[in-house]
C-alpha cells in the first residue's frame, strides 16, 4: 500500500496545481479513517469541559496539542500516517495537508466554530516534527 501511496503523491505533484492538492488533500482528512483522535473521543472532551478554555486545557492533557507562548500547537514527534509510516523516505509532503485537514475538522467539532491551521513543519518535508498552529 506504501509503494501505491507514493505513486499516487508523486503523480498529485507533478499533475495537480497546489491549490488543488491542498483541497483535495484536506478533504481527505475530515475522513480519515486512521485519526488519532476519533470523534467520539473527541466528543467526550468537549462535553466534559466547562468552556473553550476547558476544553483546550483537557485536549492538551489527552492529545498533542501543546500551549506554548500564548499558541496552540498540534505537535507529532513522528509521521504516524500508517499508509506510509512502514517507510516515509520519498513520500511527499503534499500527504501533510491530509492531517491538516483533519486536525481542522477536529477543531471545528470541538470549538463549534471553523479555525485557521497553518501547516509550519513536516516531517516528510524533512523537519525534526510536524508541527501545527491552531489559531484560536
Amino acid at each position: 500500500m506504501g509503494i501505491w501511496v507514493k505513486e499516487l503523491l508523486q503523480n498529485l505533484d507533478k499533475n495537480v496545481d497546489l491549490s488543488t492538492r491542498i483541497k483535495i488533500m484536506e478533504a481527505c482528512g475530515e475522513k480519515c479513517p486512521y485519526t488519532h483522535l476519533t470523534d467520539d473521543r473527541l466528543l467526550k472532551i468537549k462535553d466534559s469541559a466547562e468552556d473553550e478554555g476547558d476544553f483546550l486545557k483537557k485536549l492538551s492533557e489527552e492529545w498533542r496539542l501543546k500551549h506554548e507562548q500564548g499558541q496552540y500547537y498540534v505537535v507529532f514527534d513522528q509521521c504516524y500516517c500508517p499508509l506510509v509510516n512502514d517507510d516515509i523516505r520519498g513520500v511527499s509532503d503534499t500527504l501533510c495537508y491530509c492531517t491538516l485537514g483533519n486536525i481542522k475538522r477536529k477543531f471545528a467539532i470541538g470549538l463549534d466554530r471553523e479555525v485557521d491551521v497553518i501547516m509550519e513543519s513536516t516531517i516528510l518535508a524533512g523537519d525534526k516534527e510536524c508541527r501545527f498552529r491552531i489559531k484560536i
